[in-house]
């Protein structure tokens, strides 16, 4: 089988074709990879060696493919199914840099007609990151028009910058800023709730069109960010998601001095899982953490059991066009080398409004 390689710590990714083919556990099933997504968490990995159980080691985590094999206890799916989603980040046989890879069957999305491979491709990392923080985080309610007031404001603090765009770092999330805005901001609307973005004003129209019903600047000094939280909301909110993971004084400061005066508690979920966060009387702080998907075995964790219960949901957002996949460019021609393309081209472009990806194989 072909993969694309990394042999050590900050080894050189390299094509191979003699790795062998996964074989699925009773629970998993085995996927041939049609399209994968390149994000900031492989190149991170690559060169620090985190989140890596084994060397040497194949990477990539966001793909669409279709089922090739199924294991003995699997009910959901069978041969033929397309499916999508985030594997288990820097596991052997789980990595979407190669022809075929495993994923956990309560973990996966299966695919609907109504989404093509390659913007299917572009949602499990994304969405159920924004899931984690907004659902888990935040305590909101992932049910259409739940919102109990429809004037309530949800706060997502990023920046389109080169240091606001991604956040990796220890957790293993491995979002651009656009694509938690995106996944956020529909979420969040699709349950009821106004959503304010931070970003650079020369991102303020992208990132309205993205979903968000406000703006203002991260590059405000913070007395000046916080009066324009209060301008927009008007204090009506209690939930602050930080998609940037550079944002944490922001938001927990909005959280402590304004908002829902009335609130007994206040939510901020970060993307930040390095940096101890200092506590704050009535704000409760959730750090999401997407990198231990898959990993827990038949002993769920609660990262597991969560993300299982939002699949079901997310699926029919999905196919109801209620959820949308983030916007997308293609990279090199159809084959396991053009991941080595699709690297380059993401590397040196240094973030940007669209996913990177690249076929694999053809259907």
């Amino acid at each position: 089988m072909k993969g694309i390689v990394v042999e050590k710590v900050g080894g050189p990714f390299t094509l191979v074709d003699t790795l062998d083919k996964p074989k699925p556990s009773s629970t998993q099933v085995l996927v041939k990879s049609l399209v994968t997504a390149i994000n900031p968490v492989e190149g991170y990995m690559q060169g620090t060696g985190l989140l890596v159980t084994a060397w040497p080691i194949v990477l990539g985590c966001d793909a669409s493919g279709v089922v090739v094999e199924v294991g003995d206890d699997v009910k959901k799916f069978k041969e033929g199914d397309h499916v999508f989603g985030c594997t288990r980040l820097g596991v052997p046989g789980h990595s979407t840099f190669q022809e075929y890879f495993l994923m956990d069957e309560l973990l996966t999305f299966q695919k609907a007609a109504s989404i093509t491979v390659e913007a299917a491709a572009t949602v499990g990392v994304g969405l159920l990151t924004a899931c984690l923080a907004l659902v888990v985080g935040t305590k909101i309610d992932l049910e259409q028009g739940s919102a109990a007031d429809p004037n309530e404001w949800i706060i997502v603090l990023g920046g389109a910058g080169s240091v606001g765009q991604y956040a990796v770092q220890d957790s293993g999330n491995s979002c651009s800023f656009y694509e938690m805005v995106l996944t956020a901001s529909q979420a969040a609307k699709l349950c009821g709730y106004k959503v304010l973005a931070s970003c650079s004003p020369s991102s303020d129209e992208f990132v309205k069109n993205l979903g968000a019903d406000a703006t203002f600047s991260y590059k405000l000094p913070l007395k000046d960010q916080l009066a324009e939280v209060e301008s927009f909301t008007k204090g009506n909110y209690l939930r602050c998601f930080d998609a940037s993971a550079m944002a944490t004084e922001t938001g927990m400061e909005a959280l402590a001095q304004g908002g829902d005066t009335h609130a007994e508690v206040k939510y901020f979920a970060t993307t930040n899982g390095w940096s101890t966060i200092e506590p704050k009387n009535g704000i409760e702080v959730c750090a999401v953490d997407l990198g231990m998907i898959g990993r827990s075995g038949s002993d769920k964790s609660q990262v597991d059991r969560d993300i299982e219960g939002f699949i079901p949901k997310l699926e029919k957002y999905l196919c109801e066009r209620l959820l949308k996949p983030m916007g997308y460019e293609i990279v090199g021609d159809v084959g396991v080398a053009e991941v080595l393309k699709g690297l380059d081209a993401f590397n040196a472009r240094k973030g940007g409004e669209k996913k990177v990806l690249v076929r694999l194989a053809a259907e």
